[in-house]
């Protein structure tokens, strides 16, 4: 049974005990949101998936969402738009 405490409002809440859970997981969401600009990387640890936000402008919010992040990072890349490189005119460098 958990240890209940009292909170301001009288009512009695489970305490809550911190830790590293996920780590690996927490971690893999790190890598991706650093190797991904184009979006914001998170990781659940209630729903225990991977979440994408795009950072772009779009019409309308596009979020993804995994239980792996090898398929977060599937469906991140086949969403991100596609930017051509710029060209470089003859002659300039």
């Amino acid at each position: 049974m958990p240890h209940l405490m009292g909170c301001p409002c009288g009512h009695p809440h489970p305490k809550v005990v911190h830790g590293r859970y996920d780590q690996a997981q927490r971690e893999a969401a790190a890598c991706l949101d650093a190797g991904h600009p184009a979006w914001l990387v998170m990781y659940s640890l209630f729903r225990r998936q991977f979440y994408a936000i795009a950072a772009w402008a779009a019409p309308e919010p596009l979020t993804l969402w995994a239980r792996t992040a090898e398929d977060l990072a599937q469906q991140m890349r086949a969403m991100t738009p596609v930017v051509p490189r710029p060209r470089v005119l003859g002659g300039a460098r």
